[in-house]
Parts: C-alpha cells; sequence; structure tokens
C-alpha cells in the first residue's frame, strides 16, 4: 500500500508531496524531485499527538508528514504507543480530567493551608513587623483615622491587657494600634506580624472594660496561631508561591493591606482564638461569656448597621462569622 505524505529535506523549507510504501526492511519514499530508500532501524517513528500528523524523522535531517493517520498505523503497525491509546479513549480522558480537578481540590484545601502554615513560622518577626507598618501606612488615611481616645484610656487598657497571666508568656501582641474609622464601624483585628489594631467604636460599645479585654484576647489567640499572616498567604497564592520558592515578598508587601481587610477566618481559625481567650479568661479569674456578651453586642450593631442608610458595613462580624453555636459554647466555658 502506498500513503501519501509530505517531504522536507532538512536543508530548505520546500514542501515535496511524496508517496511511502514497504520494500521489505526499507521504507521508499517516491516523489516528482526525491526518491530515497532507508532501512526502517534507521528511521524515527514520532508516537502520534492528537489528530497531528505523524512524523518520520531521518537520520540526514529530512522529516517526512503524513497527514492520514488512519493509513500510516496500517504502513507502521505497532507504531501506536499506549499512551496514544488512552489519549484517544473518552473514558481514561474522563478519568484523568476527574484526577487532575481532584488533585487540585485536594491542594487547595489542604496543601495551600499547609504550605502558608509552614510559610508563616518561617517569615522573620522584622519582616512581619514591616508587613504591619506596610498595611497600616496604607490604611490610614484611607479607612482608617486618629482615635479620639486620651492617652491614659489607651494606656489602661494597655496595662490590664499586659497584667494578664497568659498560657504562653512569649505571646503577646506586637502593640496596641488604637484609630477610628466610620467605615469599619466597632471592629478590632490582628494584623499579619501580630499587631493588633483597636477601633473607637469597639471600646465605646462595650460595657466595661472585661468585655473590650475578652474581645483583644480573641485576637490575640489570631496572634498566636498567626492566622492573619496565615490567611493572608492562602489568600495570595500567587504571593505564596514566589515567597516559597524564591524568597520575593514584594506581592505579599503589596497586596497585604487589601487581603487584611477582606479577610474571613475559617472556622477552624475562630475555634482556636476562641478558645485561647476562653482559656486565658478563667486563668485570670473572669468568665469565658464576657466574650459571648460582647458578641452578642456586636451582632446587634451589625444588624443596625444593615438597617442603616450606611448599609452592612465591614464590622467585626464580617470578618469574625458569629453563630448561636459559637456563643453557646463561650457561655459553657
Amino acid at each position: 500500500m502506498r500513503v501519501a505524505a509530505v517531504y522536507y529535506d532538512g536543508r530548505n523549507a520546500k514542501a515535496h508531496p511524496v508517496t511511502l510504501c514497504l520494500e521489505g526492511d526499507k521504507l521508499l519514499l517516491q516523489g516528482k524531485d526525491v526518491v530515497r530508500r532507508d532501512a526502517l532501524a534507521g528511521l524515527d517513528i514520532q508516537p502520534p499527538l492528537g489528530s497531528t500528523p505523524r512524523v518520520v524523522l531521518f537520520a540526514d535531517g529530512a522529516r517526512c508528514e503524513v497527514a492520514d493517520n488512519r493509513g500510516f498505523a496500517e504502513l507502521f503497525p505497532g507504531t501506536d504507543s499506549r499512551v496514544a491509546a488512552l489519549e484517544n479513549s473518552w473514558r481514561w480522558s474522563g478519568l484523568a480530567l476527574l484526577l487532575v480537578l481532584a488533585t487540585a481540590g485536594a491542594g487547595y484545601l489542604w496543601g495551600l493551608p499547609y504550605a502558608a502554615q509552614n510559610l508563616a513560622e518561617r517569615i522573620p518577626a522584622e519582616l512581619a513587623a514591616g508587613l504591619d507598618r506596610e498595611v497600616l501606612a496604607d490604611l490610614d488615611g484611607k479607612v482608617l483615622q486618629p482615635s479620639g481616645l486620651n492617652q491614659d484610656r489607651r494606656r489602661g487598657l494597655e496595662a490590664k491587657l499586659a497584667a494578664l497571666v497568659l498560657p504562653d508568656p512569649a505571646v503577646r501582641p506586637a502593640g496596641l494600634e488604637f484609630r477610628a474609622s466610620a467605615e469599619l464601624g466597632a471592629n478590632a483585628f490582628a494584623l499579619p506580624g501580630g499587631s493588633v489594631v483597636v477601633l473607637d467604636a469597639l471600646v465605646e460599645l462595650a460595657e466595661d472594660d472585661a468585655e473590650i479585654v475578652a474581645v483583644l484576647l480573641h485576637e490575640l489567640g489570631h496572634v498566636a496561631g498567626r492566622h492573619a499572616l496565615r490567611q493572608m498567604l492562602q489568600a495570595s497564592a500567587v504571593g505564596l508561591a514566589m515567597a516559597w520558592y524564591l524568597g520575593d515578598f514584594s506581592n505579599l508587601l503589596a497586596a497585604a493591606p487589601a487581603l487584611v481587610l477582606e479577610a474571613r477566618y475559617s472556622r477552624e481559625f475562630e475555634r482556636d482564638a476562641d478558645n485561647f481567650a476562653a482559656e486565658t479568661l478563667r486563668a485570670n479569674g473572669l468568665s469565658a461569656g464576657r466574650l459571648a456578651d460582647m458578641l452578642l453586642k456586636l451582632e446587634t450593631a451589625r444588624q443596625s448597621r444593615l438597617d442603616g442608610k450606611f448599609g452592612a458595613g465591614l464590622d467585626y462580624l464580617s470578618s469574625h462569622p458569629n453563630s448561636e453555636e459559637r456563643i453557646q459554647r463561650l457561655r459553657s466555658q
């Protein structure tokens, strides 16, 4: 049998229409301007790639392309690889697609958090502090304004937090940053480097300092677990990859302010931070219910914002999702 092909001599780009056939253990190539016979053992028959033309490479650099895949398979039986057979099978292609999707899903659900946790533990304290300065510098004047609390009030809250006995004495906030914000409402949040931002509206909402301290301890639980940093790393997969493989943190620095405001802590992070706060409150003769009390006040304030002209806003519970189960768990501790 003969199969139509296109021949290139390897010296110029001119295409030569030819036919191919077998003569014993040799391949006969014939065309208007070319005739050659080559031993089959000296040919490099490329494996199939989808529906693209099959390719025969000659020892002198010439090549031949055959668009008739069926004819090529009949001319050179046994040259189709197992991989090609799998590629042409809808069943195996579907299974391969499911495997890719399952691998990607597993990477997102478990691989990405694992990588973020390991990288967060390796980031030096100096770099983490730089992240906090970067975030505050970007937020100040945009969504954050100077605090209206006087120095005595600020120092009083700092002293009450510093006087507490903590489960791990090494766990302390990098610093308390007092700010005001009409956009964020009653809020407090941990920054990636361990600083905790406290907004005036949160202080004003609390019935007493014990409720404020309970919220600060919850945020300190996020600091202890490096939750803000891990959340930021997970939210910026590109930045995580650059930091992990190249040690380049520039992408994270650029994205940090937006990622801090848009962070949504996972149930696991919230449970860990709640447990940290509850354990510390009990160790200092306070009830874990003080945090639950403050959460109820924050929920009431949130509903007021939802019903008001300012809309939902970005209050405390927008990044620390509340639930009846969470409050009940705190009250039972």
